[in-house]
């Protein structure tokens, strides 16, 4: 951006980089006394069953780069994990798996 002349407005991007990186964004809370929310990324339905075990239901499935959450959604089990999966597979090869904190 600095070669070309172009001013950033807003957030800057290093604070961009830094969220978008699940292990450096984890870090940053680490060195603020913070927790981050378990979570893995996966590639395929098999990687996603992989992660959700680890995290165990509900989940968060988030698809990747998509504004809006375009197939994103919480799953109870592994069937509705399953169609979230497929959904963001359509159009993404990357999604999230998040350990879901509920509240009530």
């Amino acid at each position: 951006m600095e070669k070309y002349g172009v001013k950033v407005l807003g957030t800057p991007i290093p604070a961009i980089v830094m969220t978008e990186d699940r292990e450096v964004f984890a870090r940053m809370l680490e060195s603020i006394g913070e927790n981050a929310a378990l979570s893995f990324s996966a590639t395929t339905v098999e990687e996603a069953k992989i992660a959700a075990n680890k995290v165990k239901y509900p989940c968060l499935v988030r698809a990747a780069f998509a504004l809006g959450g375009l197939g994103s959604g919480f799953a109870n089990n592994e069937q509705v994990r399953v169609v979230f999966c497929f959904v963001v597979f359509l159009f993404l090869k990357l999604l999230f798996i998040y350990f879901f904190v509920v509240s009530v």
